[in-house]
């Protein structure tokens, strides 16, 4: 009898395992509770302690946790392939099945066999992608780049801290060729990558971005450290910084778009967590690094994209901070703020106007409250500074759940700054900056929701303009 069996990419279950559980869960409809710079999740008797896309249960640690597969193999009871599936569902991943393909055996690392020679390559890297050739000679001589034999790919190794090969990335050589990919049971903790002897890791999309980096700025490069992650994992940038206690500064230069763009968000997000970093992201001016190459040799450039989330929460910051700094707070500004909080739970989602006003006013009123806090630390600030401070509270790699989660999110956040309200503790500053902070971040939490709302009706106004158009045009025709 045929089976169905999915095949996975080991990005798509890189991407399943990262999913932010707590993200997930509110879209499920549960309550998450922060703790810290946690969250706890009820379960039956059980608490689950959740920390980006990791769990553990917190009163049988020996018992359980793991990753997002892990979790919903775990509460969900689903098989791997049905987690991983249902995982990437939820981000909008689309899976084609495919019948009778075997699981295949896991095989052991090993590199492509080398060609006699690297004409092709150095005719493509050279040629079409315009790298340096003192660069790539650099790389050639260490063993960490050549060209395999069966198939002239470009083949950039990885090796671990004796010098042994761990991981391959291979890139077509063919001008009208697209492929690239992993080598099989490759580790991604060695994906290629330099080390130098500087405070100072680069971090890339791929080998070629790096290259192409390297051959813009080719003064002293030795000296400081490189890696590319050749996947949508960040393994390789943590494993080098845990293992080079010398780096204390990671500079992100993921590719001019809403991905890349994301990705630098998200790194510095991992970094952070790892550790005391200075976490800086330098955006290629092109599409990516290799786009800047193509343009100083003469040819057209595709040009970066902003990210739409970015500019429009950066509008509507700075809207805010424009209409209310130097406005005074209410006299009671937490239950107000779950008055209209409790008003947005009970409407509907297409009640737009009504939507935007409270989700305005809420952020408006949050605002108010964080400069009211401010001013008991004798800090005060202009208008511009205040948008500049909201928007880097945002961060869009967060910002992909639903209407309800949102609403969740907002009550959540709520009810944990009234928590700390009411203990009236008096706190050194540094608390009470964590506590603006989280204020503050309920302004940018209900300007998100003010911002979801906005593209939602967008959406149906092009929806129904599309249907209107193809009805008069049917009307036409007949």
């Amino acid at each position: 009898m045929a089976t169905t069996y999915i095949h996975f990419t080991e990005e798509q279950k890189d991407q399943a395992r990262r999913t932010d559980l707590r993200s997930f869960l509110l879209g499920q409809g549960e309550k998450v509770e922060r703790s810290g710079s946690e969250y706890k999740w009820n379960h039956g008797g059980e608490k689950i302690t959740i920390r980006g896309n990791l769990w553990f249960n917190q009163y049988e640690p020996d018992s359980g946790g793991g990753d997002a597969i892990a979790f919903v193999r775990e509460f969900y009871g689903l098989d791997f392939p049905e987690a991983v599936q249902f995982l990437l569902k939820q981000q909008g991943v689309a899976i084609l099945p495919q019948k009778n393909i075997p699981e295949k055996e896991k095989k052991p690392f090993a590199l492509p066999k080398k060609n006699e020679d690297m004409r092709r390559v150095y005719a493509y890297l050279l040629k079409a992608r315009f790298l340096d050739r003192e660069i790539v000679n650099a790389f050639v001589r260490s063993g960490l780049l050549y060209e395999d034999a069966e198939y002239h790919n470009a083949v950039f190794v990885g090796v671990d801290e004796n010098g042994i090969a761990r991981h391959a990335h291979k890139r077509g050589t063919y001008s009208d060729s697209g492929f690239k990919g992993n080598v099989d049971s490759s580790n991604p903790d060695y994906s290629f990558h330099h080390i130098g002897k500087s405070n100072r890791l680069y971090v890339f999309e791929a080998p070629i971005d790096m290259l192409s980096y390297l051959s813009l700025h080719k003064e002293n490069w030795q000296e400081h450290s490189y890696v590319a992650l050749c996947s949508t994992a960040t393994y390789g940038a943590m494993h080098i910084l845990k293992a080079n206690p010398q780096i204390d500064t990671v500079i992100t230069c993921l590719d001019h778009d809403s991905a890349g763009i994301e990705g630098n968000y998200r790194l510095k997000e991992e970094i952070l967590r790892l550790g005391a970093y200075t976490v800086i992201a330098e955006q290629p001016r092109f599409k990516d690094w290799n786009e800047g190459l193509k343009s100083e040799h003469g040819l057209e450039p595709i040009p970066g994209t902003e990210h739409p989330g970015l500019q429009r929460m950066q509008g509507l910051c700075k809207d805010l901070s424009s209409t209310f700094t130097g406005c005074k707070c209410l006299k009671y500004p937490l239950d107000e703020l779950q008055k209209r909080h409790c008003r947005i739970r009970e409407l509907k989602q297409n009640n737009w106007e009504e939507l935007f006003m409270q989700s305005y006013e809420m952020a408006g009123i949050a605002f108010l409250l964080g400069q009211k806090q401010f001013a008991s630390l004798e800090k005060s600030y202009t208008a511009e500074q205040y948008g500049k401070i909201l928007f880097r509270l945002y961060a869009p790699h967060h910002d992909k759940i639903g209407y309800k989660a949102r609403i969740s999110e907002i009550g959540d956040r709520l009810g944990e700054i009234r928590q700390a309200f009411q203990k009236n503790e008096i706190l050194p500053e540094s608390a009470q900056m964590e506590q603006i902070k989280n204020t503050l971040s309920l302004s940018v939490d209900c300007l998100r929701l003010y911002a979801y709302v906005e593209r939602e009706q967008l959406e149906m106004q092009r929806r129904e303009s599309s249907c209107q158009n193809e009805s008069l045009s049917m009307a036409m025709q007949q």
